[in-house]
């Protein structure tokens, strides 16, 4: 009579999760990064998509990475998809693998002078809808195999999960470990439509706004604005009637009669100066809950920069700071003004909420988004 051998007790996922070993000759960077981008979206299908593949290709390139290996790297349902404790540890050696891949061709095009790869963008909607697009043109034109992909958004983005190279970014500074420039400070004014201010009245004092209807971005203090008037700060709860995750949505919003927008000063000039807007309290400036004035940013990761990262982040300084001056380029996401200092003196490290900048600004805020 034979004796069981005790199984242990995952046997059952190691063995649905071994298969077949083929010759890890197989294995290209091709499926590593497909397998790296399919773990980061839990959807093979938009995976290929991102590399510019059919959902069926992923799903077969998936399969033949798995043979060469001879485990099963994804438990899949006709509902779900998650990395098996193969794949977890996979993964963490594709990641390492893709990293090292990168800073050797990083190294080789340092060595030609020919950056190449891909640089992912982050901007916010103004910036995308203006001067952005003329700028990065530019670029594109002198670095052609600099491959873009640029996100556009007014929502808050974390650079390391987000998988972003390089963000202009509005707000406040980040309390994040990242490294950037200072371009300038954000002026702000509060603005209605004059439809809007014959009906409601005109706001004199800051606590009339809270008997008004107040449009706001649903990201950036949506409870409360905040007013420095000499060195009083003045905190003043809304109510809030319209909420937008897009500045230029509530542009539109205050352009139409719905209430009293928070908006920058290059953003709405032009409506101002033909009376589509009339500015409200003038006298108050619009702060943070700290009393300081937003900031715009160039900003990257903590981390050693990429050849091609360092050529876009060079560009956007000298091109950004010839803006200065410049009517139609500028806006509350964009730039107006020279950077602070475009070497390493400007160059701060936020950290542990902590920003020393040489203007002597400080803050530990949490950032606001990319807005305008």
């Amino acid at each position: 009579m034979k004796r069981a051998t005790a199984q242990p007790a995952d046997s059952t996922e190691t063995a649905s999760t071994q298969l077949p070993l083929q010759t890890p000759s197989k294995v290209t960077l091709g499926q590593i990064e497909l397998m790296q981008r399919v773990a980061q979206k839990l959807n093979i299908a938009a995976a290929g998509r991102e590399l510019g593949m059919s959902g069926s290709l992923a799903a077969r390139q998936i399969a033949a990475l798995e043979r060469s290996l001879g485990v099963r790297l994804f438990q899949r349902t006709t509902r779900s998809i998650r990395l098996t404790e193969a794949g977890e540890l996979v993964l963490k050696w594709a990641n390492q693998t893709l990293e090292s891949f990168a800073e050797l061709s990083d190294s080789m095009a340092t060595m030609t002078q020919t950056p190449r790869g891909l640089v992912r963008l982050a901007a916010n909607h103004y910036a995308a809808d203006t001067y952005l697009p003329r700028v990065l043109s530019e670029f594109c034109a002198i670095y052609p195999e600099i491959k873009l992909s640029v996100i556009t958004t007014d929502e808050l983005v974390d650079l390391v999960s987000a998988g972003i190279d390089v963000a202009i970014h509005s707000g406040r500074v980040p309390d994040s470990s990242m490294v950037g420039f200072r371009v300038r400070e954000v002026h702000r004014v509060l603005c209605a439509s004059p439809e809007y201010l014959k009906q409601a009245g005109i706001p004199k004092t800051p606590e009339d706004l809270a008997s008004h209807s107040c449009l706001v971005h649903s990201s950036n203090e949506p409870v409360t604005w905040f007013f420095l008037h000499g060195a009083r700060t003045i905190g003043v709860t809304l109510r809030s009637r319209l909420e937008a995750n897009n500045h230029n949505v509530l542009l539109e919003f205050a352009r139409h009669g719905l209430g009293i927008a928070r908006l920058g000063w290059n953003t709405v000039r032009r409506d101002i100066e033909s009376g589509r807007l009339v500015q409200i309290l003038p006298d108050y400036a619009c702060v943070h809950p700290s009393g300081e004035r937003p900031n715009v940013w160039i900003l990257y990761p903590n981390r050693k920069l990429l050849y091609r990262t360092r050529v876009l982040v060079d560009f956007l300084t000298e091109r950004l700071t010839a803006l200065t001056g410049s009517a139609d380029s500028s806006g509350d996401g964009g730039v107006s003004v020279g950077f602070v200092d475009s070497g390493d003196s400007g160059r701060r490290r936020h950290g542990d909420g902590d920003v020393d900048d040489i203007t002597g600004d400080s803050s530990g805020n949490t950032p606001s988004g990319p807005t305008p």
